[in-house]
């Protein structure tokens, strides 16, 4: 089974992506772009939940599509070297889900809190004919503490765990299982909506000179990480945790698998040999594993599957 079996093409998305982007300005990131104001650089930042919010409105956990919104937002700005500052969210629901929305918002509020982001307001929209359930969007500004730097031949990639599939691909998770039944242990659903890693913490690391960069694995899963490698290539070996084990087990192929989900590695730091036991000691929270070196050229090569 493929991602674009449920109905999304991934193909096609990256080809709208890559037509929209000429209208963009400012300086680019891996993630954000950015402008300079008064010396300082700024960014305004937006991601969603996607169909894991679906899942949240059927299971009744709405304040973690919320809390989700915002620490993805959190995880790609913080690759870039941003902090962030404050956030915006726009909840769109059918009539009849109009009373959830501040459970959703509440969501929103406590993580907005917890990363130390002030929440300025949002839109509420019901939109009857165009939102089937509800949709979950934020937009977070930040601003810049920390430099990066491209990957460089040599570095040594660290993976830090993530807690599940996070946000992405859920149109074919929600396929896969259905949310009372046992997998790996688990009743479904619990695994499915587990929160999402705040990674915000890596930005010690980044001020500190530790850890060169980071990649969040998000959509398009480690394609981003090529992104980020431009020419270099990688190689990377690490455990599969049993959920995503099962997602393979289910039908859907490897190749497939490795582009749409993060395979139980949320981020992807890198830093040069010489700081890598300090790295590792620093970023401990998230269980980090060295996992494979970047190459002079050549594909991502993850557990074997490569991609370019």
């Amino acid at each position: 089974m493929r991602y674009k079996d449920v109905g999304v093409d991934l193909d096609k998305h990256w080809a709208v992506h890559r037509e929209v982007a000429r209208h963009l300005a400012g300086a680019q990131g891996l993630y954000t772009r950015w402008l300079r104001i008064g010396g300082v650089d700024f960014t305004l930042h937006v991601d969603g939940v996607g169909t894991k919010a679906l899942l949240a409105l059927e299971q009744d956990r709405l304040e973690t599509a919320g809390r989700d919104c915002v620490t993805v937002n959190v995880n790609d700005i913080v690759c870039d070297g941003f902090k962030p500052e404050a956030v915006v969210d726009y909840v769109a629901v059918e009539p009849q889900h109009l009373d959830k929305a501040p459970r959703v918002v509440a969501g929103v509020a406590s993580k907005a809190a917890e990363v130390g982001a002030a929440l300025l307001g949002g839109e509420t929209a019901v939109l009857p004919g165009v939102v089937m359930g509800i949709d979950v969007v934020c937009t977070i500004m930040g601003i810049r503490v920390a430099n990066t730097r491209p990957p460089q031949p040599g570095d040594v990639l660290i993976g830090l765990a993530s807690t599940g599939p996070h946000a992405n691909g859920y149109s074919l998770l929600r396929r896969l299982f259905k949310p009372d039944e046992e997998v790996c242990g688990s009743r479904a659903a619990d695994l499915l909506l587990a929160e999402v890693a705040d990674y915000s913490s890596v930005l010690e690391a980044l001020k500190k000179g530790v850890i060169a960069g980071a990649v969040h694995i998000t959509g398009g899963a480690y394609k981003k990480l090529k992104k980020a490698l431009g020419d270099r290539g990688a190689e990377l070996n690490f455990d599969v945790p049993c959920l995503f084990e099962e997602v393979v087990k289910r039908g859907v192929e490897p190749a497939e698998a490795y582009r749409v989900f993060n395979m139980g590695v949320g981020i992807v730091a890198y830093t040069d040999p010489v700081n890598l036991e300090e790295a590792l000691s620093l970023l401990e929270p998230y269980g980090p594993k060295a996992v494979g070196q970047v190459k002079e050229s050549g594909p991502v090569s993850v557990n074997g599957v490569e991609i370019w």
